[in-house]
């Protein structure tokens, strides 16, 4: 099996490793202690840069959906006297998109050395995507200052001795692994599986990198796995030769690809007639798009397909996150969507998209919690940023989306959430089971 991190995609970009080389001199000691901001009131400014796509919404850290978030979360902080008493929290931002409104990692890297040198901030929030964090992480490692984010799910930023300024209050794709080692044990199944995956090593890779959190967590529970790679772009999918694989390969079959995809190959599954009993498809979709119908068919298109897909979806389960059910968070997602409309003149729907700018605020508020504690031991000043850090891993919280569980290497616990068809005559799909990781 191929799957191993690649976050670095290989060779970095050649500006990256000029970037590199030059931090790699050290620090700046002008720069090591950034000059006092104060505002007009006389407060001291805890400057926060920001880095996220500007304008793509289909990113779940875009602007328009993390933004709001931010402002509500930084108006709590001022707004409370015991939270960061003579300091005011402010933030400046700076768009991780290229032309095409694609996640740059070559951007990213650029914006974060500007930020620094031109801002001082305190702490770093975001990027999301994978790529971007790599570099950025690398940067504020390097500099000495926390990074926090609700994004960067790949599995390479668990390794805390290269990433070791990040703190993650969002999903992860470890915790999406080591849900995939709770159904297999509870299922019984300890010995084999298949991971199919798209990946046309464009963009972000998000199937690529789910598929990386589940290959790492079942290979550390000696569950030996095969791979099989759809690429879409590529042409017309083999799904015949995909079938004559899974047949071969295994029996308990993860998918990590686009829902048109999905459903195509389990069309041709049921119509190649292989027995439906023996097989089980774990769809991973963490965000629940194939589930967006009210009631959930996630087989239907409205096609001259849709009978059989109905029978074959009755060998599919549906991996998504769970969504928070506490109250606070049902508040927390109806102001963000009348800020999102009035900030952003954007429309936010009911999403576990959501989950993520609930994310980006928590992790704010536990920044704030972290920074005010590590003051109020060292007086003045901007602390280190690894003594902050230090204060939010290992830690509970209780946020917006809930119980925030920060583990030891600085990621959050998640809650997970399995669906499965509870009437088969409708072909309904329901939550059947809930992981609480916390």
């Amino acid at each position: 099996m191929g799957l191993s991190c690649q976050l670095g995609r290989g060779k970095p970009p050649l500006l990256l490793l000029q970037l590199l080389i030059l931090l790699s001199w050290g620090p700046d000691p002008a720069l090591a202690s950034p000059p006092e901001r104060r505002d007009r009131a006389g407060l001291r400014e805890v400057v926060l840069a920001v880095i996220l796509p500007r304008n793509n919404t289909a990113y779940p850290w875009s602007w328009p959906r993390v933004g709001p978030a931010l402002e509500r979360a930084l108006g709590r902080i001022n707004a409370d006297p015991a939270l960061l008493p003579a300091h005011r929290v402010r933030y400046v931002f700076e768009n991780s998109e290229n032309e095409a409104g694609i996640c740059s990692e070559s951007i990213a890297p650029l914006v974060a050395v500007d930020l620094k040198f031109s801002h001082s901030p305190w702490a770093f929030i975001g990027p999301g995507c994978d790529y971007t964090s790599s570099s950025v992480g690398l940067f504020t490692t390097h500099w000495g200052l926390p990074m926090v984010t609700a994004g960067a799910p790949a599995i390479g930023f668990y390794d805390t001795n290269v990433y070791n300024s990040i703190t993650n209050t969002g999903p992860t794709h470890k915790k999406l692994g080591q849900f995939a080692v709770h159904l297999q044990r509870h299922f019984g199944w300890r010995r084999h599986a298949l991971l199919m995956f798209s990946d046309n090593k464009v963009d972000d890779r998000p199937y690529y990198f789910a598929a990386e959190g589940l290959y790492s967590e079942l290979g550390s529970d000696n569950i030996t796995t095969a791979d099989l790679v759809l690429n879409e772009q590529a042409g017309p999918v083999p799904f015949a030769t995909f079938l004559q694989d899974i047949k071969q390969s295994g029996r308990v079959v993860y998918v990590c690809c686009a829902w048109d995809t999905f459903r195509q190959l389990m069309v041709n599954f049921r119509k190649a007639g292989l027995p439906q009993e023996e097989y089980v498809f774990f769809y991973i979709d963490v965000f629940g798009r194939s589930l967006d119908s009210r009631p959930a068919r996630p087989w239907a298109k409205g096609d001259a397909d849709d009978p059989i897909a109905k029978e074959a979806f009755r060998s599919v389960k549906i991996v998504t996150y769970r969504e928070p059910q506490n109250p606070e968070y049902k508040e927390f997602v109806t102001d963000l969507k009348a800020d999102a409309k009035r900030l952003f003149n954007f429309t936010m729907e009911d999403s576990l998209m959501n989950l993520i700018s609930g994310g980006f605020y928590d992790g704010v508020m536990l920044y704030a919690q972290a920074l005010n504690e590590t003051l109020a031991l060292r007086g003045g000043g901007m602390p280190p940023g690894k003594d902050i850090t230090k204060r939010m891993w290992n830690r509970t919280y209780y946020g917006v989306t809930g119980l925030v569980q920060i583990d030891e290497n600085g990621d959050r616990e998640i809650d997970f959430a399995l669906w499965d068809m509870t009437d088969i005559d409708s072909g309904i799909f329901q939550i059947v089971s809930v992981y609480n990781g916390t």
